[in-house]
């Protein structure tokens, strides 16, 4: 169990344990929602976070769609501090999978990362609206 928590932490960049830590409990996933922007054709995503994470969130995402369901796997990296309840993920996707289109779903996937250990992922969707001015 200890190689896995410390792979984990050395793909953040976060030092290694000697012997592993005890197994945390887990509050809820504080990611309540995807909301994407498209203000004069300027796309933000942003994540809403209305009560602290535990220690870390990992943010992973597919490649934009169309329609359906994609697997959710590249880490594209650990979730900002949110500024007034909302953390902004814009760059932390489009270098992955470039500008956004209007009607594209984006799917995310987030999980809490405590000393190596993580939780069940939670998964959030939202489509590409319509530029407004």
């Amino acid at each position: 169990m200890k190689v896995s928590l410390n792979t984990r932490r050395t793909d953040l960049g976060l030092p290694q344990f000697d012997l592993p830590p005890a197994e945390p409990v887990f509050s809820p996933n504080p990611v309540a929602e995807l909301v994407i922007t498209n203000t004069g054709g300027r796309i933000t995503l942003q994540l809403r976070v209305p009560s602290p994470p535990a220690q870390y969130i990992l943010v992973q995402g597919a490649a934009p769609v169309r329609t359906g369901v994609r697997c959710v796997q590249p880490f594209l990296g650990l979730l900002p501090a949110p500024i007034d309840g909302w953390s902004e993920i814009t760059g932390l996707y489009v270098p992955q999978y470039g500008e956004l289109k209007f009607g594209q779903a984006i799917w995310i996937r987030t999980c809490q990362h405590i000393d190596g250990w993580i939780d069940v992922p939670k998964v959030v969707r939202a489509r590409v609206p319509a530029p407004t001015a």
